[in-house]
């Protein structure tokens, strides 16, 4: 009686302890289904959004999910059609395709130096001693005619006496105005040869005065001194003109020419600017910087520009339709070659130098005297890769916004604004805002765009090298070739034995 209660209460724990698992397990099941249906996680719906954004690659697709299809016509220009919605937030804009002025700039640094032409030398021109010098040191600023040295030379006093011996003799007067002119160049004044024809005494100093107005730039003459005729005592240079040598490299060298204006600036007068004029070009390249020295002519009238100073420099060049540098006040005239100041409508020689004046082509100008202007369109409306370039062009009367994949030639860059040489016409809008997100959704699409160019068509081989091209069957040789290798049967690989199992049967 005793064993079955003790196994009746041995039972009844049993099937107490059954339930309680039965119903923590079902209990843990409704828990976790109801974690199920609480609302998606953010990751959750970003992934959900971007399956609903991301279309087919046939059917095309925008980057801002919105309606679109991209079309190809046969082999013709790419068009990409948008929706309204769409464009908008893209913020696609559009401009028209103009004739207008188009200005080349070019930024070149240089320095300013001494005009070569602008240097004077006071020289002896009798043997004498320096009795006088007035200049006394470098620097000074003297104007033409003013007195630098006087020299007492024995030639010059026995010049004299030769004039009054012809004049005393009543000598014809081309022996007379003969011995003034030797005097004069001496040194002597026309005003001193007066005087001692008049007073027939001679005067035993000749002053020597300053040939050009300038600055002392260097000084030989020294007080006493013995000089030969011939000998250097004064370097006098005008530097109310001073020459810029700026350096241009060679994708520059096309729209220089002679004549052209350059302003220029220096960091010792900010905010000031300085005016000037090409005036040579030289003919050689320097190979250590890869340059070529253009020079300028500029007007120093206060002194402000000294030689040796630094300049940042501009020039501007006008381009035509045709890529060539025009200069409308220059059409049909004649220029002086050492001087671009000296316009004529005829030709003829310049007053200076007496060289015969060039006509404006012969300096690289257009000679065309009314040249259309070229076609342009802003900076941003190119997408180029370096060997292409492109544009998208808007499609008129379209249902949808449509834009035309383009390939263009483009021609110098003129400012903000790139000069289209060949595929554009005027009147056309291109797309100057938006058009890298048109151009990723075409190529999303899968068709030719900026970074994808289309792959040249290959050609279709005939018969007879459709034949030539079969590969030959290979033949067993035995010894000479590797047999062909059949294929293996794939090999199933054995189930591993439990370790475990070895024991049960063990223990059986």
């Amino acid at each position: 009686m005793n064993d079955t209660v003790s196994i009746s209460k041995k039972t009844l724990k049993r099937v107490l302890l059954g339930s309680l698992i039965v119903v923590v397990a079902l209990a843990i099941y409704l828990i976790k289904g109801s974690g199920h249906e609480q609302a998606p996680t953010e990751s959750q719906t970003k992934s959900s959004q971007t399956g609903q954004q991301t279309q087919s690659p046939a059917s095309g697709g925008h980057a801002h999910g919105l309606p679109a299809r991209v079309e190809s016509t046969g082999g013709g220009p790419v068009r990409y059609a948008m929706s309204e919605e769409a464009k908008m937030l893209a913020q696609v804009q559009t401009t028209e395709v103009k004739r207008e002025k188009a200005v080349k700039k070019l930024r070149m640094v240089g320095m300013v130096i001494d005009a070569e032409t602008r240097v004077a030398t006071l020289t002896a021109r009798i043997d004498g001693r320096l009795d006088e010098v007035f200049i006394d040191f470098t620097g000074v600023k003297v104007n033409k005619g003013d007195p630098m040295v006087t020299i007492w030379s024995p030639t010059l006093i026995k010049s004299q006496v030769e004039l009054f011996e012809s004049i005393r003799s009543r000598d014809v007067e081309g022996v007379i105005r003969g011995a003034e002119e030797k005097l004069k160049q001496y040194g002597m004044t026309d005003e001193q040869v007066k005087r001692i024809r008049e007073s027939m005494k001679s005067e035993l100093y000749v002053t020597l005065r300053a040939p050009i107005s300038g600055i002392v730039m260097k000084k030989m003459a020294v007080l006493g001194q013995f000089v030969k005729e011939g000998q250097d005592m004064f370097v006098i240079n005008d530097l109310s003109h001073v020459w810029v040598k700026l350096d241009a490299y060679e994708p520059d060298l096309p729209w220089i020419r002679y004549g052209q204006e350059v302003t220029f600036t220096t960091p010792s007068f900010p905010g000031k600017t300085f005016k000037g004029k090409v005036i040579f070009i030289e003919p050689v390249l320097e190979m250590e910087t890869r340059t070529v020295k253009v020079r300028v002519d500029a007007e120093n009238p206060d002194y402000e520009l000294k030689p040796h100073m630094f300049v940042n420099a501009e020039l501007e060049a006008e381009i035509d339709d045709q890529g060539r540098v025009i200069k409308p006040e220059w059409v049909g005239k004649y220029i002086c070659p050492f001087d671009p100041k000296e316009v004529s409508d005829v030709p003829g020689t310049c007053p200076k130098t007496k060289q015969p004046l060039q006509p404006a082509t012969a300096y690289g100008y257009s000679g065309v005297e009314n040249p259309h202007l070229p076609l342009v369109v802003p900076e941003t409306a190119v997408l180029f890769t370096g060997r292409r370039s492109l544009v998208y062009v808007e499609v008129p009367n379209q249902d949808q916004p449509t834009y035309e994949q383009r390939d263009v030639v483009l021609g110098p860059r003129a400012g903000n604004k790139y000069v289209i040489s060949d595929g554009l016409k005027e009147g056309e809008r291109v797309v100057v805002n938006g058009n890298f997100e048109i151009d990723s959704s075409v190529q999303i699409s899968g068709q030719p765009s900026m970074m994808s160019p289309a792959e040249p068509e290959k050609a279709t081989p005939s018969a007879r090298e459709a034949i030539s091209e079969e590969p030959e069957p290979q033949e067993d040789h035995a010894g000479h070739g590797t047999p062909e290798k059949e294929p293996k049967a794939p090999v199933e690989k054995a189930p591993e034995a439990d370790p475990h199992s070895a024991h049960g049967k063990e223990g059986q």
